[in-house]
């Protein structure tokens, strides 16, 4: 299993789900997506989309939607066979996006499943919604 975690700029939700989705092989309820997206009560748990595998709940993608700010935290948890694919998906938009707004671009994203690190994205969004995603 892994898991990579990135942030994206909110007007990329719907390619990046897309492309991922797609990828994963992950049917999503897009409305469900854009009610989240759509939301305007901060710190609330309907910010929060996880879309998960029909024969894999293990494996996901999750987006915090909330509207604090305009960078969304991604984390998706994939199995061992889809990581590369997945992967350079993430990376590519993260270095589109950072390459949009004059940033660094970076050279890889890590996993994160299981490597001892105990400040993830995916371990924030939960304390912050009192979840187990």
């Amino acid at each position: 299993m892994r898991q990579y975690e990135m942030y994206f700029t909110n007007e990329y939700l719907l390619e990046i789900m897309d492309d991922i989705s797609t990828i994963m092989k992950i049917d999503y309820d897009r409305e469900k997506l854009l009610k989240s997206y759509e939301s305007e009560n901060i710190g609330n748990i309907d910010n929060l989309f996880v879309a998960r595998d029909a024969n894999n709940p293990e494996y996901f993608i999750c987006v915090d939607c909330d509207n604090k700010d305009w960078i969304y935290p991604l984390v998706v948890r994939c199995s061992e066979k889809q990581q590369d694919c997945v992967n350079k998906c993430m990376l590519q938009w993260d270095n589109n996006i950072r390459e949009e707004y004059g940033q660094e671009l970076t050279e890889r994203i890590n996993n994160s499943f299981g490597n001892g690190n105990k400040d993830t994205l995916l371990k924030r969004i939960e304390l912050k919604y009192d979840v187990k995603i």
